[in-house]
């Protein structure tokens, strides 16, 4: 009797024992998971915040990048004093994208570095942004799939760029993948001021760069009185009008019409006094630069300026009356 209840008391006292060191396991088994879990929580939230400040920064490259694409291909069309999309000369969208990531410009046979895009590149802020990421140990790739530009603004301009980025922890923490994810940010053409202002193509190629003409929209309120037309047509302002080509059909010399297209009156008296040879036709401007045939008059008001006349088209648009 003596020894069962000796068996008894070993048997509860080895099921006491092997209870608490199944206990003792669990919990030193949940202390190293937590002391596991910290660190990596803390590595996601890291790369979490990693990518959303990469997102919002992708956005101020694509302007810095696009502003001086479209500077620099102003500049490429003073120096060689020609549209895209002419013999030896590329479209403007190949132009684009390949100033935008690169800097150059390729034409016939050779290829310009474009100046103002020296460490201004999209590619070169990609490259920016991996010796960043390496820094906090963190794997980033990028692939352009496209970049494009147009206009949904008669005043600006679109610029969209399709990404692919990965983002890796160099442990295999964690990893991040955007698929064909496009960006798309507005480059506003009109003068802005302490900036370097965005001309019209026409003036530039047609008037071999003598007098150019800044984009910027009239600030007249309508063209009730004949002083309103003279301040428009003197400063050579710009107005909406959806029978004249866009911003960006300019570069190619592209007269057409468009839903995003503007226009201005050109001031004939600043060629003359440059020396530019003028034309006989209606001061809308894609049609003085065209070649097309339209009816045009001498305004009233405006005998003094020989040279102002439009075509029956735009009379009413601008409130005037042709001289009898």
């Amino acid at each position: 009797m003596e020894l069962n209840k000796k068996g008894i008391f070993f048997t509860f006292a080895a099921i006491a024992l092997s209870i608490i060191i199944i206990l003792s396991f669990n919990v030193y088994t949940d202390y190293r998971l937590n002391d596991q879990m910290g660190p990596i929580e803390i590595r996601i939230d890291t790369m979490n915040n990693f990518i959303k400040d990469l997102e919002n920064d992708i956005g101020n490259a694509i302007f810095i990048a696009g502003f001086r694409s479209l500077l620099s291909l102003e500049d490429y069309m003073m120096d060689h004093d020609e549209f895209f999309n002419a013999v030896d000369t590329p479209t403007l969208a190949n132009a684009f994208d390949e100033v935008f990531r690169l800097g150059t410009i390729q034409y016939g046979t050779g290829t310009e570095k474009m100046l103002l895009m020296n460490n201004n590149t999209f590619l070169n802020w990609t490259d920016r942004m991996k010796l960043q990421s390496t820094r906090t140990n963190i794997k980033l790739e990028f692939n352009i799939d496209s970049v494009t530009i147009s206009q949904s603004d008669p005043w600006a301009v679109d610029v969209t760029v399709r990404l692919d980025i990965d983002v890796k922890d160099e442990k295999n923490t964690a990893s991040w993948t955007i698929n064909n994810k496009d960006y798309t940010k507005k480059i506003n053409i009109t003068s802005l001021t302490g900036v370097k202002k965005f001309v019209d193509p026409l003036y530039l190629v047609n008037n071999n760069g003598l007098v150019n003409n800044t984009i910027t929209i009239t600030t007249v309120p309508d063209f009730s009185s004949s002083a309103n037309l003279n301040t428009h047509l003197i400063n050579s302002y710009y107005i909406e009008h959806s029978d004249a080509p866009s911003y960006l059909m300019r570069f190619e010399n592209n007269l057409g019409s468009s839903s995003q297209g503007i226009e201005s009156l050109v001031n004939s008296q600043k060629l003359i006094d440059k020396g530019v040879t003028t034309y006989d036709r209606s001061a809308v401007d894609y049609i003085y630069y065209g070649s097309g045939i339209t009816t045009n008059c001498k305004i009233v008001d405006f005998e003094s300026l020989d040279w102002f006349k439009l075509d029956s088209s735009h009379l009413g648009f601008y409130g005037a009356t042709c001289i009898p």
